[in-house]
């Protein structure tokens, strides 16, 4: 008899999920085990809106448990007001989830696939950045970043690609995992960039850079890099790239973070062949040293803002002098 019951610990469908070769992630809200006369037979959890850990044991593969398991946290999950759930897997296996209602959102062979499932998804928000895009433009171009906060780097990296584009694109990394909160950082952008008038700062939103399509970038854990880069790469250049038009996409050299070389590295690998140019630029050097939001935050928690307002645009120091700023200030000094 085939039952199903919620397990109070992941630690107890560890056996069963690491014979699937797969790694415990023990940050779950909510895992089901499915259990055969009590033995755990498959299982899968719910992390925040991302499905994941199903696993079937071998004896019980071909009897379609894993839809039993998708089903039942499908289920749960709009019990408690989730209306939108996403889960990688291999390339090869996107036919099992299809049926159960999953779109695919992006395929970046060998490493994995992003799906979804749920209302507004992918569609809803290529819809959304055209519309924000307006008009069309020749010569269009993209830049993804996170200004952390916004240095003179960011500043010198628009200002050269809106200096020989005709519409430039600022996708803004929206994931509050960094110092400064995506509002700051977003004002800061639109602030140092308003001389430009070719130049559009956009959300970037769940599909940029964000913990869904690239943890790695935020876990810093360089063995998942590879695949991450590679999905959020592909829907960069699935999604992203026909809803704005774009062509080129700007980045700088990267001498710091190690998963941000890979990222660059994976750009160059998958957007080239596919016809959109990538244009790397060195870094903008002050004092012997390249220009970035690591060394600005480094010098906020040192309190030197003589230091650091040689880093930054004039619109970032007023920021960063005003009592706004102050409990950010405060959590870089204790940190």
């Amino acid at each position: 008899m085939i039952e199903e019951r919620r397990l109070t610990n992941i630690n107890q469908a560890k056996d069963l999920i690491e014979s699937c070769g797969l790694s415990i992630n023990t940050n779950v809200d909510y895992t089901v085990g499915i259990f055969f006369h009590d033995e755990l037979v498959a299982t899968g959890s719910l992390s925040g809106d991302m499905l994941q850990m199903v696993a079937v044991s071998q004896q019980f593969q071909g009897e379609d448990l894993s839809s039993v398991v998708i089903t039942h946290l499908i289920k749960y999950a709009f019990e408690i007001g989730k209306h939108n759930l996403y889960l990688f897997t291999k390339p090869e296996k996107t036919n099992i989830f299809t049926p159960l209602g999953f779109e695919v959102v992006a395929v970046a062979k060998p490493y994995a696939a992003l799906l979804e499932w749920g209302r507004p998804g992918i569609s809803e928000y290529c819809h959304n950045l055209k519309a924000q895009a307006g008009a069309t433009y020749d010569n269009t171009c993209a830049i993804v970043m996170n200004c952390n906060p916004f240095t003179l780097g960011h500043q010198y990296l628009i200002e050269t690609a809106a200096s020989v584009s005709g519409k430039v694109f600022i996708l803004a990394v929206q994931e509050e995992l960094s110092a400064f909160p995506f509002d700051v950082r977003y004002k800061l952008m639109c602030e140092g960039t308003a001389h430009l008038p070719n130049v559009t700062v956009i959300p970037g939103g769940r599909y940029v850079v964000s913990s869904l399509t690239f943890p790695s970038y935020f876990t810093k854990d360089t063995q998942l890099a590879n695949a991450h880069c590679a999905i959020d790469v592909e829907i960069f250049l699935k999604h992203i790239v026909p809803a704005l038009g774009i062509k080129k996409r700007y980045i700088g050299t990267e001498p710091f973070s190690p998963v941000t070389e890979i990222y660059n590295r994976t750009m160059k690998e998958r957007l080239i062949p596919a016809g959109i140019e990538v244009v790397e630029l060195p870094r903008l050097d002050k004092s012997g040293a390249a220009i970035s939001a690591s060394r600005v935050r480094a010098l906020l928690a040192q309190g030197n803002m003589d230091a650091v307002k040689e880093l930054v645009p004039r619109s970032t120091y007023n920021y960063l002098i005003s009592d706004a700023a102050i409990p950010v200030l405060s959590k870089l000094r204790k940190e």
